[in-house]
């Protein structure tokens, strides 16, 4: 089938993106291309819950820079990027993530200032909002597709980045948000005709307990997750992770991603309830969108076994261990370069209060980090 080529403004082809059998990709020019095969779209994920309140009054230790009050008409997100959308059965409600496990890693102190004390940036970082626009247009393509309805994706978009194009921010940092919105649509779109996927399951969230499979034991926390797709190429689940990059990715980060053993450990999970043997292998993949002048898509995929199992516990073990003892210190390296938190490491009082408010440079002055 030919592509038909209909002139149309972007603001109207997103109105007229349907789920179904057919895609509308917006080209260079601004003009719709239909292709068949693929469908597009747009919705949202589930929000996140808040977390922590501010503290109670104290003696103000921060100064506000300017007479401008920065904790007063700036867009907050208020609520911790992976926080937990299920109840955990431990008693005090703490549970393990991907994402917990990779921050620990790479520097207690960071893990401290974002889950213990909820130190965020008023202002996310635009990739990141690139990617979570993204992430949502896929799996809404997804969704409807297969309930075969259809999707107001214009609608999708504005739920999403309304939450931070206010009405006070100044017209450049706006057209940055619109640029930033108009650019994960165009990775959404590239990644449904480029990697036209089935899933069996669509941001399947999961909370397991982790198992030493060589003894028995049992961390106390459960883990917690969301895949983002699930397929099930030869009859075997797969687990695969959606990511937005500046550039291709090493062949070893399929390797050794530690987001992908914790998925594939649901998938083992699956596979022992119904009582066949234990796998020898799990198949994973990285479906990586490129962020170049031209993007691109890069599959990754690799496969677990007992061994990556074994090693997923020792390690969630060992984090699990040092957070109950609050062991919380400074590990400085090259992630530092894309770490929130250089403000607060160099005690920056002025910078604290730009980046993250006032509420927030108190916590850290009572928390006798600045």
């Amino acid at each position: 089938m030919q592509a038909n080529e209909v002139a149309v403004s972007p603001e109207t082809a997103l109105d007229r993106m349907v789920l179904g059998r057919m895609v509308l990709g917006i080209g260079e020019s601004g003009r719709v291309v239909s292709q068949s095969g693929v469908s597009e779209a747009g919705a949202s994920y589930g929000a996140a819950p808040g977390s922590t309140a501010p503290p109670s009054a104290a003696p103000a230790p921060c100064p506000s820079p300017g007479s401008a009050d920065l904790d007063q008409g700036s867009p907050q997100v208020t609520s911790v990027p992976d926080a937990n959308p299920f109840k955990s059965d431990d008693s005090n409600g703490f549970y393990l993530s991907k994402s917990r496990l990779n921050r620990y890693i790479a520097c207690p102190r960071s893990y401290q200032l974002h889950y213990d004390l909820g130190i965020v940036p008023l202002r996310p970082d635009r990739d990141l909002l690139i990617g979570r626009s993204t992430h949502r247009l896929i799996a809404a393509h997804h969704l409807a597709r297969k309930k075969e309805e259809f999707i107001d994706a214009q609608g999708v978009l504005d739920s999403f980045w309304s939450k931070y194009m206010q009405k006070e921010e100044p017209p450049e940092a706006r057209q940055d948000l619109e640029a930033a919105r108009t650019e994960s649509l165009r990775y959404a779109q590239l990644f449904l005709r480029e990697a036209p996927l089935d899933p069996l399951e669509i941001e399947r969230d999961f909370s397991l307990p982790l198992v030493d499979l060589e003894n028995g034991d049992t961390l106390p926390a459960p883990l917690v997750g969301v895949i983002d797709l699930v397929d099930q190429p030869n009859g075997v689940l797969r687990p695969l992770e959606i990511k937005t990059r500046a550039r291709k990715a090493d062949a070893w980060q399929v390797r050794v991603a530690l987001e992908l053993t914790c998925y594939a450990w649901w998938v083992r999970q699956r596979i022992m309830e119904t009582g066949a043997r234990e796998p020898e292998e799990i198949p994973v993949g990285y479906v990586n969108i490129i962020k170049t002048k031209t993007p691109t898509i890069q599959w990754q995929t690799d496969h677990r076994t007992i061994a990556d199992f074994l090693d997923l516990y020792r390690t969630a073990r060992a984090v699990y261990e040092n957070i109950m003892d609050r062991r919380f210190y400074l590990n400085p390296g090259t992630h530092c370069n894309w770490c929130d938190f250089p403000a607060v490491c160099g005690k920056d009082k002025d910078a604290i209060v730009r980046n993250f408010g006032e509420a927030a440079c108190l916590r850290l002055w009572e928390a006798d980090l600045i």
